[in-house]
């Protein structure tokens, strides 16, 4: 039964592991295209621009707008990098310090037992099925 159960498992996680490179193999490809895009819709902009403009005020636009995004998108990632982390919100320090509360007051076979019993779970289930 427990070897049915093991087979379950490694098969849906085969699976997921599967599927998940697959979508991420497409994602890679849309980036890859929205960037010829970009490149494409660019160009064009410039080529229009440069009737309007000159060439040289065309591609001096074309930078500056770039330039301009890129600023944006990078300030915004830094914003995003900063911020506080949900693990420094007094509700979270609290519940923090009465983990460590607990954990001073635990006995050795209550930090032992769990780990005792993941091991032997791990012998019986993680062993080659026999042929």
């Amino acid at each position: 039964m427990l070897a049915l159960i093991t087979l379950a498992a490694r098969l849906a996680m085969a699976h997921a592991a599967r599927r998940m490179a697959q979508a991420s193999a497409l994602f890679a490809a849309s980036v890859v295209f929205a960037i010829i895009a970009l490149i494409g819709f660019a160009a064009a902009l410039w080529i229009w621009l440069a009737h309007l403009l000159g060439p040289i005020g065309a591609a001096l636009l074309v930078g500056a707008a770039g330039l301009v995004l890129a600023l944006i998108c990078g300030l915004l990632a830094r914003i995003r990098l900063r911020t506080a982390s949900p693990l420094q919100s007094p509700a979270a320090q609290t519940l923090l310090a009465e983990l460590k509360a607990h954990n001073a007051e635990a006995s050795l076979f209550s930090l032992i037992g769990p780990a005792l019993a993941a091991a032997l779970l791990g012998m019986f289930l993680g062993g080659k099925p026999k042929e």
